[in-house]
């Protein structure tokens, strides 16, 4: 439990010290961004023998360069008990708002819909809004470590590489795996609003 608190503490610093960082070293003030993420990921579970992978998409609003209020929603098929992952984020991302790649660090609070393949089968729409049976709602909370690598810009429009590595915590490990581990990649763009914060 107190490896738990420090764990988590430890995390909330780091975010902390990336965001103090980023806005000590932030150019002049820019524009916000409207962000667009779409990736793949695989992953492993603190199950034995558990692994998977699927795609995801996201979105959201970066401030200045520096922190972004964004979303990710996620669809992964898995290993043990042949199911389906369907994750619903909200979080926040603060990156060092450099030319180049970018380092990012994400932590978010996750909602996961987990429904044995069988299900789906039964009732795919379901699936989708989280209703049906057999499905397992879990919460939680994650992290990630990311790179943005800017790969191309025309005047408001930036396209760049993602990557990142993530870990998602749920603390009721009775309905499923208590942990996940991830990578990812994908690619996202950046459009420009001049007049936004």
């Amino acid at each position: 439990m107190r490896a738990r608190v420090v764990s988590k503490l430890v995390a909330l610093g780091a975010i902390a010290a990336l965001t103090a960082l980023s806005a000590l070293t932030a150019p002049s003030a820019r524009a916000g961004e409207l962000q667009l993420d779409l990736g793949a990921a695989v992953r492993t579970s603190t199950w034995h023998g558990d692994y998977g992978g699927g795609f995801q998409v996201g979105g959201g609003y970066r401030f200045a360069r520096v922190l972004a209020v964004d979303f990710a929603v996620w669809e992964e098929a898995a290993r043990v008990d042949r199911r389906l992952n369907t994750g619903l984020t909200l979080g926040v991302t603060a990156a060092l708002p450099r030319e180049g790649i970018r380092p990012t660090l994400r932590a978010y609070f996750v909602h996961q819909h987990e429904e044995g393949l069988v299900s789906v089968e039964d009732h795919p729409f379901g699936t989708v809004a989280g209703i049906g049976a057999g499905i397992r709602h879990r919460a939680g909370l994650g992290a990630r470590l990311g790179l943005e690598i800017p790969l191309a810009k025309k005047k408001r429009v930036e396209w760049v590489a993602l990557a990142g590595l993530d870990a998602t915590w749920f603390p009721v490990a009775a309905l499923g795996p208590s942990a996940y581990f991830g990578v990812m990649g994908g690619i996202g763009l950046s459009y420009s609003l001049e007049d936004a914060p």
